[in-house]
């Protein structure tokens, strides 16, 4: 029911609001009908629906039921969706860091826009949420539902109590966080200048213990798939990312570049950018890191990976390689891909 020009979601998330509004007794087909969707189409495995009809049903149900914190409740909705291969990329990826970067690299499989992206701190890594759009009384809940089903996932995928080190929300503290409080488990901020969840150094190294290399790599291709059959990118962010991949090996992927190449004025482009919470450094970043364990995967030479990337040397990737990871491409390559059968 999405067209290529507005941005969408999985319905999956639109499931998992209707079954808490038929536990807190709301009228779930009128739900559904005032949001323009009707409910036997939600059984689809590939329906994608507009976040602008999401946004207006989670409002509803917000209304309609006085739940202060219906985000948090949508969370805890155990739906596992066996046709999601990007949720299983996640599950048996090797380590928390690992899932993280895959969670972001293929999160286009849920929903349009760079919404989650992953960030080196100080003190270990995070995974900043920006919810699509301008903001609206909607994307509270959305943002709480995200980062609880991210924290109790780690625990889950883990099997360990991890806490994060912080949790940080854009919007203002609701009347009582005790709920908040008990899921989390750790400081909670509310008012700042990001939503985002922070863990240490040390839980971004636990390993899964679904982790298995032969099977994630399956269900990356199957991933990969997916992608290839949505439509064409509609973000703002996507299309710059798509430029710029054009652009890596060997071309002009400067800013100003990439603008001519969108047909946008860069002052026009980065206001855009800074709308959708990116900005361009960041997407070329997380693009090189993402492409870097892509490359090394199908066995090409450092030089070979150092100049699709675009570096002008191969010592300026390496730098970068080991602020990505933490190691040397060739102990990357070692360490962590499958070995030729």
């Amino acid at each position: 029911m999405s067209s290529s020009s507005e941005p969408s979601l999985s319905a999956r998330l639109a499931r998992q609001a209707l079954r808490v509004a038929e536990g807190l007794g709301l009228p779930v087909e009128a739900l559904g009908r005032e949001a323009g969707l009707r409910l036997e189409e939600l059984d689809d495995p590939e329906l994608r629906i507009p976040y602008t009809v999401l946004d207006d049903m989670l409002e509803r149900m917000a209304a309609r039921s006085g739940d202060a914190n219906l985000g948090l409740h949508i969370a805890r909705v155990d739906m596992v969706d066996l046709d999601d291969p990007a949720t299983f990329v996640v599950l048996t990826s090797a380590t928390l860091r690992d899932a993280m970067e895959r969670g972001c690299r293929y999160q286009r499989v849920w929903g349009d826009g760079e919404r989650f992206r992953m960030e080196e701190t100080e003190r270990g890594v995070r995974m900043r949420f920006t919810p699509v759009g301008t903001w609206r009384p909607a994307h509270r809940h959305l943002t709480e539902a995200a980062l609880v089903q991210f924290a109790t996932g780690v625990r889950f995928f883990t099997c360990v109590d991890v806490r994060p080190l912080r949790v940080r929300f854009a919007h203002p503290a609701p009347e009582d966080t005790a709920e908040h409080e008990a899921l989390f488990g750790c400081p909670l901020e509310f008012g700042a200048t990001a939503n985002d969840i922070e863990f240490s150094h040390e839980d971004a190294g636990r390993p899964f213990v679904h982790a298995d290399a032969l099977l994630n790599t399956m269900f990356e291709r199957q991933a990969r798939r997916v992608l290839e059959r949505l439509p064409q990118a509609s973000t703002t962010t996507e299309r710059v990312r798509e430029a710029v991949r054009r652009a890596l090996a060997g071309g002009d992927c400067s800013f100003a570049a990439v603008a001519r190449a969108l047909r946008q004025p860069p002052r026009t482009l980065q206001r855009r950018l800074a709308e959708e919470g990116q900005s361009y450094a960041a997407i070329v970043e997380a693009l090189r890191r993402e492409l870097s364990e892509a490359y090394l995967r199908r066995r090409m030479s450092i030089a070979e990976v150092s100049f699709l990337l675009g570096y002008a040397e191969p010592a300026a990737f390496h730098r970068a390689f080991k602020r990505w990871w933490g190691t040397s491409p060739e102990s990357f390559r070692r360490e962590r891909l499958l070995p030729l059968p």
